[in-house]
């Protein structure tokens, strides 16, 4: 179940509405007129051991039709992909996330505009973890990068999304940025914007969570509490290592979303 609501946001105008779509639904156009459509596929999760062979989750795919003419005759099947979750209480792999997608009246049948999503944190001290893909858009973009002690990656908005990095040492991975920063509820007139990356202390205290479409930080310790940083929307969870099973909390990866805006 999301997190959110959807909602029409106050940017743009009456006339321009932008409407964001947390949740799979039959959506039907309010209002005749031209939308661009953007696709976000789901961050995988971090993993948690206690070792540090662990890794950060990947950012979803961006997917955007730039303009479709609209009816309130027509329908979309939207299918909104979940985050991957956290592992909570046991050592082990991150989750993958899901797959976003959006198909429908004036839409090629068959080719759905599709993100899918960021693949999960593993145990292993290989590189990185492999953003999701996109297709059937006019634009198709691959989400950032987690991976082996660094932050979550980013969806990518101008192109391949921002990888998670390391920091000042491998107890304080960061989140990666999303590549164009500004608030993300106020997008509109076809364009749309995401957050900074997540940042932890060593001792498991939170300094910066996450904004949307951005990657959450990595965290490892001892003994005390070990949560790591989660993401909001589209962006890969950080690990987390501790030597305790009880006090460990992975990074969940952030929901996808459909954000249509009508444009001039």
């Amino acid at each position: 179940m999301s997190n959110f609501t959807d909602f029409i946001s106050g940017g743009g105008s009456a006339s321009f509405p932008t409407i964001f779509l947390h949740n799979s639904q039959t959506w039907v156009p309010p209002q005749d007129g031209n939308i661009m459509i953007h696709v976000i596929g789901g961050g995988g999760s971090g993993s948690a051991n206690n070792s540090n062979l662990v890794q950060s989750g990947a950012a979803g795919g961006y997917c955007r039709k730039n303009s479709l003419a609209v009816t309130t005759s027509g329908s979309f099947t939207v299918v909104v992909g979940a985050g991957g979750a956290s592992r909570i209480g046991s050592f082990g792999t991150g989750s993958a996330g899901g797959t976003t997608s959006v198909s429908g009246t004036g839409l090629p049948a068959g080719t759905p505009l599709r993100a899918f999503g960021g693949a999960a944190g593993a145990n292993s001290s290989g590189t990185y973890t492999a953003g999701g893909t996109a297709t059937g858009g006019d634009v198709n973009n691959t989400g950032g990068r987690g991976g082996y002690q660094i932050g979550g990656g980013a969806v990518g908005l101008t192109g391949t999304g921002n990888d998670g990095f390391k920091g000042t040492n491998s107890y304080r991975s960061v989140g990666a940025d999303c590549d164009i920063l500004g608030d993300f509820y106020s997008s509109s007139f076809g364009q749309i914007s995401g957050g900074a990356g997540g940042t932890l202390y060593i001792a498991g205290s939170i300094v910066v969570e996450a904004g949307e479409l951005a990657g959450g930080g990595g965290n490892a310790g001892a003994t005390f509490p070990m949560t790591a940083g989660h993401a909001s929307i589209g962006g890969g969870g950080g690990f987390t290592f501790n030597t305790s099973v009880a006090d460990t909390i992975s990074g969940r990866g952030g929901e996808g979303c459909v954000v249509i805006q009508y444009i001039p």
